[in-house]
């Protein structure tokens, strides 16, 4: 494998391996780069397989079964489509990590391309270590023992997708979650923002007002360019990354033109 760092903070190109043949050696060398680079691009995976995908996938994680594939009553564990066109609007366009509404959400994702419009549609992916870097030791020290209650938003996006009986059911089971302000990677023991702009609801421990500014300040903090790497898709491209340290924003600039990818999330 050739791994070539693309930005400052995160993101680097992986070539030279086709990883529906990924051997064990190969899975242990992608995990040191994860850890490294947070985000890491694979071009050139265009005949894998959605099966493939989640073997793959699985290398770094048990199987994450979304709340609202619960809510379905989902029991096999398969790759999920994202299909954006003029009947089914983008709504990833927001700075989130995915599922913080879920006690327990995913901890890796990844997505391969297998529709791209003839232009546009590309993803941002955000360092959190860099944003919590960035932050003065005051601020680091104001959001210590800090938690925040994150849920689905304001559902809309859900309920055009899955509709209202499924969001509603979905509710039932995952209401939301509590999540500390400060996250601390399990793995490398480095600190990062664990809040986002698409599901924190509030900080449990401020005032509404005083909540509502934090968030707002620490949500604007972490969609600084300078802790960014933007990705440029090309059909059969896999990204796979971390989501506890990262924050994502899939660029609409497309639409009503067709896009479809892959998903596979794990825990």
């Amino acid at each position: 494998m050739n791994i070539t760092p693309v930005a400052g903070h995160l993101g680097a190109i992986v070539e030279g391996i086709d990883l529906a043949l990924a051997t064990p050696n190969d899975v242990d060398a992608i995990k040191a780069a994860i850890e490294e680079y947070l985000v890491l691009f694979f071009p050139g995976q265009g005949e894998m397989s959605d099966e493939q995908q989640v073997a793959f996938t699985l290398n770094f994680g048990a199987p994450y079964f979304h709340p609202i594939a619960r809510a379905f009553g989902a029991t096999e564990f398969k790759a999920g489509r994202i299909i954006d066109d003029i009947d089914h609007p983008p709504y990833q366009d927001k700075w989130h990590t995915d599922v913080t509404w879920d006690p327990e959400p995913p901890t890796f994702g990844s997505l391969r391309m297998v529709e791209l419009p003839d232009r546009g549609g590309d993803t941002v992916f955000a360092s959190m270590y860099a944003a919590y870097n960035a932050l003065s030791d005051a601020m680091k020290s104001a959001l210590d023992g800090l938690t925040a209650w994150h849920d689905l938003g304001d559902e809309t996006a859900f309920r055009s997708k899955a509709g209202d009986e499924i969001v509603d059911a979905t509710l039932k089971l995952v209401p939301g979650a509590n999540h500390p302000v400060v996250g601390v990677h399990p793995v490398t023991g480095r600190k990062f923002i664990n809040v986002n702009s698409e599901f924190t609801s509030h900080i449990n421990e401020m005032t509404k007002a005083e909540s509502r500014a934090i968030l707002d300040f620490l949500c604007s903090h972490c969609a600084n360019p300078n802790f960014e790497v933007r990705w440029k898709w090309t059909v059969g491209d896999l990204v796979l990354w971390d989501e506890r340290p990262t924050h994502h924003f899939a660029v609409a600039d497309y639409y009503p033109k067709r896009r479809e990818v892959i998903r596979v999330n794990v825990r």
